[in-house]
Formats: C-alpha cells, structure tokens, sequence
C-alpha cells in the first residue's frame, strides 16, 4: 500500500505539474497576448512610399517612405498568385493552418538541430517575422523571441491571415533600401509583381535570407544559386514535381532589366514640379497612392513660357502659373518656381506665397454690383478724384476720364471707378464674398476704411484668385478646385445666373497681349512694382500667372499687362494649338437687350429722351434713372458760361472762352474727354472745331452739366 501511495503521488504531481504546463501555455498562447500593445501600430508608423498616378493609372511621380526606403502598399490581389504560392512554400507552409506559432515546425526545427549539433532551420512563422520587423536592432535572446511570440500572438487575435501575410509582403527586405514585392519586382525586372513568373517568383522568394547577398544587380551567381534552392525546396514539401522545378530553372526566362539605369520609379523622384506633388499629397491626406490631374505636357509649356519671359526681364527673378480646367476644376498644371537652388527663397511655393494682387481683384466688385443689380456694363461710372477721410486713391496714368462705362472703366483697369463701386457695394459684402471664395482667409483684416482691399493690399494667392476667377466662366458658380482626380467638386451659385457671362465680356472687350484668340483677361501690377499678375479665361481654361522676385525686390519692368499679359497670351495660344477656338456664347439665354439711359447707363425711365439699347441681365432688376429728376440747386451744377452755340475765333485763330458754373462746390471740368482740373471759372483759348463741355461732381447724388459748342474760323478781313 505504501508503494502504491507513493506511485500514486508521483501520479498526482506530475499531473499537477502537467497541469501546470497546460495553464502556463494557455496564459502564454491566449491571455498574455491580451496585454501586449497592438504592433501594427508600429508597422504603421513606418509609412511606405508614396506614388502618383495620371489619369490612366501610369506612374507619374514616386518618393521614399519610412527611413528613407523604397516600399509600396500592396494589396494582395496584386501579387502574382505564383509568388505567393512560392512564399508560403519556402517561409511558411502551414501559414492559413496555425494561429501564429506552428507547433510541428517548432519541434521538427529542434530535432534538426540537435541532430546536427548547429542550427540548421528555425520556427519562426510569417506572423513572427511581421511581429520581429517592429524591434528595431537589439541582438537575438530569449527574451526578445518571447516577445515575438506574444506579438504574432496578438497580431493573430486582431487581424486576419490575409491582412498578416499582405503586411508581410510589402515589408520583405530585398536589398538596399528596397521593401516589398512590388518594389523589388520593379527594380529587378522592371514590372509589377502581378506579372512576376515562377522562375523570377522563386528568385525574389529567396532574396530576404541574405538581401545584400543575393541581389542579381550585384551578385548574380548567387542569386541563380538561391533560387534553384527555393525550387528544390518546393519539391520537398510536395508544392511542385522535381520535372516541374527543373523545367522552371531550364525554360522560364529571367527578365531582368537593365542594371546600368535607374529603375522607372527611381527616376520618377526627381521632377521640377514637386511642387505639385506636393500640394497634391496634402490634399490626399494619408494615402500613399495619389491619383492627380497632373499634365506633364501643360506644366512644360507652363515653365517654359514662363522661363522664357523671366530671361526676356530685366530685373526679374522668378515666376508662377496655375492651369486650372474649368468644368471639372481640375488643376492641371502648376508651377510654383522656376529655379531649384540658385535664387533667394527657391523652397518658397510662390503660387501658394501671400503677395499684393494689384488690381486683380476688381473684376469680383463688378460683379457683385452686377449681381445686386446696380450697374450693368453699359452703366456709366466716375472716375474723379476722390477721397475718403485719409485715404485718397488714384489711377496708374494719373489721369481722371470723367464719366467712362463700366465695361471700359474694368478693361482699363482704372482704380478710381472700381473704388467708388466698392464703397457703394460695402466693404463687409465683399469681404464676406472673398471668403466664400478662398480670396480672403478668415483670420485676415483690412486696413484703415477698407477701401484698399479692391486694390490687392490685403495680399492673395496665385492659386486662390486663379480658382476664384473660374466663377465667370462658369457663369456665376464656384467650385472647389483640386488636384486630385477623383475628388468630389460641388459647385454652388455665387452670383446671379448671368453675372459671370457679361463680366467676362467685359474683359473680352481688349484683346489679350500676344494672343490670337478671343479671350477674357484682367492683370494687376502691385504697389511699388514688386509684383505682376495675369489671370486669363476662357469657356474652357482658367490661367493665373505671376512674375516677380521672392525676396520683395522691386523692379521697372513688373507691370502686369507688360510682363505677365504677354506670356499669358502665348499659353493660350499654345492650349488651343490643336483644338478649337474658345466656345464663348455671344448670345445667352440669361441676358437680354433692354432700353438704357443714354446719359447713366441704367434702366430709363419716363424722362429719359435718350436712351441706348444695352444688355442687362433676365433674373436681376436694374435700377431705374435718376438723372432726370428735379433737383433743388444745391443738388446739381449749371455751367453759366459758354453756352451751347457756335463762336467765332478771332483774328489770332483762337477763341477766348471762359469756363463757369454755379454750384456749391467746385466742379471737375473735362473738355472733349480731357480733364481740365476742378474749379468754378477759368480762362481757355480754344482753336476751332467741335467741342463737348462737361462740369462734374466727385460727390454721389449731384447731377453733373453737360453741353455743346462749336468754334469757326475766323472771317478774314477784305483789304
């Protein structure tokens, strides 16, 4: 009994022992993981390379990833179905069978390697290589193979065996810097891994043994040599007959690519538009395959052109171009510098750099008065001196036209009108449209009144005011533009369905510069002459471009319609090179012929006896006249002397004429268009002809006077 007892207790520890082992293993294989941290949250962080695609999914633009390797995202459907049948055959058999640690091939690998006293084969499984790839150095100990363990273990608990062996795959080390299927498919023999054979499937299957070691570009010897073992490994665990495997190693070519280049993807990170890429990859956000609406052919024309005016510039540095297709508000193309090291602040995006647009803007102001039915292009506009409290603008020429319409006020770009026009439009309207439109950010201010704003001083980008003005070619509509191909662009109406037609006819009214085709344009010269700009329209092109030096230099020759009009002119002659002309509609639906006060351009009213036919807009009212009207005296201004008739010259040819008017504050005169000054009398020698008076007021609400007169020659005495 004594001896059974103490059978029986042997019985029972090595129970409890067994036991013991049991529960150790299952906290270890089932509970530990648990605590273990997730570790593709560290594969993650290593981000792959990132690649751009044209619209028929070519390669177009590559960097490097995590480290500086070469690595792209690889679904698996995009592997070869060989190569992966390769790699399981050779790294794990039983991949799809174990939960992330293969019991059978742990115990097969320490029989071997006791038999033959060395290591001759390991246990680790895909999903213990993938969790091994989070330690960084360190040397091989048992703790850190528990920990790799513990790791495959949690990442079989989180993921899926397709998502494991996909990571994987793209993180395989082939030699060098180069991570992954694809990318050694692509550096190797030049192709995706979805076209990889068996013969060239066995020789990258064999590569992450020795990366360095049997890279074909390097060693080819030893590549050949590694890959008949993968196939006489595969015919050991039965994945192909030894006629097959010999078959492949005789018969199936090697396409290697021609090692004495750079491989496709290496010479697609290098491109003078990374600058695009770049604004193309922000917008795509963390995806590492970015499809966008890059043109190689535009962006050259684009760089060229602008090169090619930069050097024709004395003075002149750099410069910048958007190319913006207006349907889908695709941008195209879009420079952002000339020159890659050799100028102050070549890093700097000038397309995206805040700058001082100069008299790009104006057009927007029109458009809003158009829009709220307060001029149309027929409307006449004044162009006086003016002054609002401290501030007191005054056109490029120094010169004043008196009354001039809207159409010819905007295609001469005079500052006066459109200042006029904004202060009776409101400064809090068109801040509240540039920011509707991306012209204003949110957090900018203007300055003093407000009034300088129309003028480009509150400082714009390229990019934000060549997206705005796709508004007039699309009618009245904005839409986001975007780099991307498939990004979605809504487009919502910003002004009145017509607005846009008759603004764009407005600066359709003077052709553009170097330019053979009927397109509409507006430029903008900064203050100082720091800066030049060009944005040109068509139904089917928007273009922006900017001429200039990045540091603020200040230069003669950065006048908009000088420099910037000319090199536009030339892009849009070259984008309808092999194409149509511009599909303008003469005639839309949304505007239509209406009687105008021949005096003020607006709607005419009973009192009106002159009038014009002028385009106004269908879905927006016009306001009525207002010229005729009974005024008190202090209201209007009578010129009292000359009156209308016909005079004759003395015998010197010159007649003496005295201006004068009453009124209660001086006058603007102008004499067939010519501004004479502002004054209530003044003494002028007239030669004959035909001539038209006018006596103005700079103040709204005063009617201004008006009159005909003509001097004749004088009669010559009979001796």
């Amino acid at each position: 009994m004594k001896f059974l007892s103490g059978k029986f207790q042997y019985l029972i520890c090595a129970a409890i022992l067994l036991s013991m082992l049991i529960a150790a293993f299952c906290l270890c294989f089932h509970i530990l993981p648990l605590f273990v941290e997730d570790p593709m949250l560290t594969l993650e962080q290593q981000y792959p390379s990132q690649v751009w695609t044209n619209e028929r999914g070519e390669w177009i633009f590559t960097r490097r990833g995590y480290d500086y390797q070469w690595r792209f995202e690889k679904e698996l459907s995009g592997i070869a179905p060989v190569t992966l049948r390769t790699l399981l055959a050779v790294e794990d058999q039983n991949f799809y069978q174990h939960s992330g640690f293969d019991v059978m091939a742990f115990f097969r690998a320490v029989i071997q390697n006791v038999k033959h006293l060395r290591i001759i084969s390991g246990a680790s499984t895909i999903t213990m290589q993938l969790a091994g790839m989070t330690e960084q150095g360190g040397r091989r100990s048992l703790w850190r193979k528990i920990r790799q363990f513990l790791k495959a273990r949690r990442l079989e608990q989180l993921y899926s065996k397709d998502r494991i062996l996909k990571e994987y795959c793209n993180r395989l080390p082939f030699g060098g810097k180069l991570y992954g299927f694809e990318r050694a498919a692509r550096f190797y023999f030049g192709m995706s891994a979805s076209d990889l054979n068996q013969a060239e499937s066995a020789l990258l299957c064999g590569l992450p043994q020795r990366p360095n070691g049997y890279r074909p570009d390097r060693f080819m010897d030893s590549a050949l040599k590694r890959r008949d073992r993968v196939l006489l490994q595969m015919v050991r665990n039965g994945v192909l007959s030894g006629a097959e495997a010999e078959k492949i190693r005789l018969t199936e070519p090697l396409r290697f690519r021609d090692f004495s280049y750079p491989a496709d993807f290496q010479r697609l990170a290098v491109s003078p538009d990374q600058m695009y890429f770049d604004e193309a990859a922000a917008e795509a956000g963390e995806s590492f395959l970015i499809p966008c609406a890059y043109d190689p052919e535009l962006s050259r024309l684009l760089r060229n052109e602008l090169l090619a005016q930069v050097r024709f510039l004395n003075g002149v540095q750099d410069g910048a171009g958007v190319l913006i297709e207006n349907e889908t508000g695709r941008i195209v193309a879009m420079v952002g510098t000339l020159y890659h090291t050799d100028v102050p602040g070549y890093l700097v995006n000038a397309a995206k750099a805040i700058r001082s647009a100069g008299s790009s803007l104006k057009p927007f102001v029109y458009a809003e008065a158009i829009g709220g039915g307060m001029i149309v292009s027929d409307s006449v506009l004044i162009d006086l001196p003016l002054r609002y409290a401290d501030y007191a603008p005054g056109n490029y020429s120094g010169d004043f036209l008196g009354e001039v319409t809207a159409s010819k006020a905007l295609s001469l770009s005079l500052n006066i009108p459109a200042v006029r026009l904004l202060a009776q439009v409101g400064v809090p309207r068109m801040i509240a449209l540039f920011r509707k439109i991306g012209i204003f950010k949110p957090e900018q201010k203007t300055d003093g009144n407000g009034l300088s704003l129309i003028l480009g001083t509150g400082g714009h980008t390229l990019l934000a005011i060549a997206s705005a003005y796709r508004i007039f070619a699309l009618d009245g509509l904005h839409g986001k533009s975007s780099y991307l191909l498939h990004c979605e662009r809504k487009k919502e109406r910003v002004f009145p369905v017509g607005t846009g037609r008759m603004t764009a006819a407005m600066l359709r009214s003077m052709p553009l510069p170097d330019c053979v085709h009927d397109v509409a344009w507006k430029t903008g010269t900064s203050n100082g002459n720091r800066d030049a700009w060009c944005f040109a329209f068509t139904p089917e092109w928007t273009l922006g471009v900017w001429l200039g030096n990045k540091d603020g230099r200040a230069s003669a020759a950065l006048v908009g319609t000088e420099a910037a009009a000319p090199v536009a002119g030339r892009i849009m002659n070259m984008l309808y090179q092999k194409s149509s002309r511009p599909a303008w509609v003469d005639f839309p639906d949304s505007l239509q012929q209406k009687k105008l006060c021949l005096e003020c351009g607006l709607t005419a009213s009973a009192d009106c006896k002159k009038g014009i036919s002028g385009t106004v807009l269908r879905s927006v009212p016009l306001r009525r006249c207002q010229c005729h009207e009974n005024r008190p005296a202090d209201r209007k201004i009578n010129i009292l002397t000359p009156l209308p008739g016909i005079y004759q010259a003395d015998q010197s040819g010159y007649l003496k004429v005295i201006l004068s008017a009453r009124s209660t504050e001086e006058p603007h005169w102008f004499l067939n268009d010519q501004y004479l000054g502002k004054f209530k009398k003044r003494e002028l020698r007239l030669l004959p002809g035909r001539y038209f008076l006018k006596a103005l007021s700079e103040e709204d609400g005063i009617a201004g006077s008006r009159l005909e007169f003509e001097v004749e020659t004088a009669v010559q005495s009979i001796p």
